[in-house]
């Protein structure tokens, strides 16, 4: 992936970066609690949101996308769903672990 481009408004600051048609957005809101209250799908004690953009992708590819962050930065990332359009999405609950070969 490119390099990042960072912003930030009046509740959160974000890092951006696209390649072809996959976009990856993190997210950290300001505060504590923020992401729940935007999203009731996102699990307690979340304090980052990872949007990853791409028409048709596969959960495989969610998957390994989602392993290389938690091995990253060593910690789970949670897949909690998937939006399909405004006001419809489809509740995911899968915890994707760190691996434990990581340096």
């Amino acid at each position: 992936m490119p390099d990042f481009v960072y912003d930030y408004e009046n509740e959160t600051e974000w890092g951006e970066s696209k390649k072809g048609n996959l976009t990856i957005n993190v997210s950290k809101p300001f505060e504590i609690g923020t992401l729940q209250e935007w999203d009731d799908t996102v699990p307690d004690k979340c304090n980052f949101g990872i949007s990853m953009t791409k028409e048709n992708i596969a959960l495989n590819e969610i998957r390994r996308i989602g392993q290389l962050i938690a091995d990253e930065f060593r910690t789970s990332v949670y897949y909690h769903r998937t939006w399909i359009e405004p006001g419809k999405n489809i509740k995911r609950e899968i915890e994707i672990k760190k691996s434990y070969n990581t340096i």
